[in-house]
């Protein structure tokens, strides 16, 4: 299994949950969480790799690349920002 489809079984698994468990989430909140975590990831990740800290293993990424980092990246931020909002969202509900 590559990693982008390995990211692709967590993502879903991620939204699936926050739609379960969170019925009314803040969607346009999380949509500019998103953005702005995926800019800082992009321009972070790219620096780490540029500078050789981190290397991918080029027979498991799809070859898709946002400057010199693999796309499947991404879903790490992607499904931090799906958790956290809905176990934000779950904790800080009025009752």
């Amino acid at each position: 299994m590559n990693y982008l489809a390995l990211n692709i079984v967590f993502m879903l698994i991620a939204f699936v949950i926050l739609n379960v468990f969170v019925r009314k989430s803040p969607w346009k909140l999380i949509g500019w969480t998103l953005l702005v975590m995926v800019l800082v990831t992009l321009i972070f990740d790219n620096v780490i790799v540029a500078l050789g800290i981190v290397d991918y293993d080029t027979t498991k990424i799809s070859g898709l690349v946002l400057g010199l980092v693999p796309i499947e990246d991404f879903a790490y931020t992607v499904v931090s920002v799906l958790a956290v909002s809905a176990i934000w969202h779950k904790l800080t509900k009025e009752k």
